[in-house]
């Protein structure tokens, strides 16, 4: 019983240790001067002011600093007083609904995350080798020598290599040319080709995707993706407003991070008005191909919904997920990845200029208020927005 306390104790400070890192971190990335200049742009009213004060009081029992405000209304000049700020939303309310780090990891493993999506019928892009844990494998998950490894991916064609852990915004990803010298070892890929490259961990090789039209006239030199956050609240699963990221500038990468733009999607394929970075470059149209957003359609994002929702239907030990999709020529889904940890909320809210969770904010904040008041170890009782 004495072990089984000091356990407990012990985990409730590390969770609260953590919680308090990631609030810290939040906070330090609003400082960025970047962002500060950002957010100078759109001062708030006394009117503005005054909204946000009385949702965050009366719900959270907190005020909040302005600025995460005025930074996500900067970017399309939309002011919504229920956007949630950065710091409410990784160290609470990601940490709450996505306690079980086991499944955090594991879903985060792409080659994991296909075995979850064939069994509930969602497409992934074809994989040609994979490398999990050190094993060389083919498509079928049989193990295979590194020189069967070699003339599989040779035998493809150009196509796509990403590591199956800590991919996030592109890094570590390599389009593998047709002229590329790969050789690979028990668990080692290299290239010395063109861009040569030195990986290391678990990855995976996958075939090229070709987007559906409707994608590939915003910007055809990147798979341009769909970011969907699906969050469990009360019993059902709920969608955030979507995004879809842009490449530009003859980069293959559509990430934020990466210089990518993005857009707002709404639920019948129309786009937003402005397309817009992370620190708020805006267009009305892709500097490239000069594609206008607000006359651009999307077709079958439906389907995407669909799929995101199937997909967490098939994880509920997570209660949100961030979700990564393109469209294929055909007009199915495909999913890129999963994302389980340091989502990106600020992604929708820049975007379409309102909260994420819209008019649920207030419930939301007082959940979060009542989680706090918990012991670490007793919040599991409440994932997905349960008060009772």
């Amino acid at each position: 019983m004495i072990k089984q306390y000091l356990k407990i104790q012990a985990g409730d400070w590390m969770a609260d240790a953590k919680m308090a890192r990631r609030k810290k971190k939040e906070i330090r990335a609003f400082r960025d001067k970047r962002r500060v200049a950002i957010a100078a742009q759109f001062p708030l009213s006394p009117q503005q002011k005054e909204q946000v004060d009385e949702l965050f009081l009366n719900n959270y029992g907190k005020k909040v600093d302005y600025v995460w405000h005025q930074n996500y209304a900067a970017h399309t000049g939309h002011f919504d007083h229920r956007f949630i700020p950065g710091v409410l939303y990784i160290p609470e309310f990601e940490a709450f609904e996505n306690q079980d780090r086991s499944f955090v990891d594991a879903l985060s493993d792409k080659n994991f995350l296909g075995l979850v999506a064939k069994a509930v019928g969602v497409k992934m892009p074809a994989t040609i080798v994979s490398c999990a844990n050190g094993v060389l494998r083919d498509c079928d998950n049989r193990l295979i020598s590194p020189s069967t490894a070699e003339a599989l991916v040779h035998r493809s064609g150009p196509c796509f290599m990403k590591p199956t852990l800590n991919s996030s915004s592109g890094n570590g990803c390599r389009i593998i040319s047709e002229d590329d010298a790969v050789s690979f070892t028990r668990n080692t890929l290299q290239s010395k080709g063109t861009d040569p490259f030195d990986v290391k961990q678990d990855f995976v090789v996958q075939e090229l995707i070709v987007c559906h039209d409707s994608i590939r006239e915003l910007y055809p030199g990147s798979v341009n993706t769909f970011r969907v956050i699906t969050y469990l609240w009360r019993g059902e699963i709920e969608v955030m407003p979507v995004i879809i990221r842009i490449g530009r500038g003859g980069k293959y990468l559509d990430n934020a991070h990466q210089g990518g733009m993005f857009c707002a999607v709404h639920e019948d394929g129309s786009m937003g008005e402005l397309a817009v970075t992370e620190f708020s470059e805006r267009f009305s149209e892709h500097p490239d191909t000069h594609t206008v957003f607000a006359s651009h359609r999307i077709d079958c994002i439906d389907k995407v919904i669909w799929a995101a929702k199937r997909m967490h239907a098939a994880v509920p030990q997570l209660g949100v997920v961030n979700w990564d999709f393109t469209i294929d020529r055909m007009g199915e889904p495909v999913l890129i990845e999963a994302n389980c940890d340091n989502g990106s909320v600020w992604l929708p809210q820049m975007a379409h200029g309102v909260g994420a969770f819209g008019e649920r904010t207030a419930e939301v904040l007082q959940w979060l208020r009542f989680m706090k008041t918990l012991r670490p170890h007793e919040r599991v009782r409440f994932v997905g927005g349960y008060m009772e």
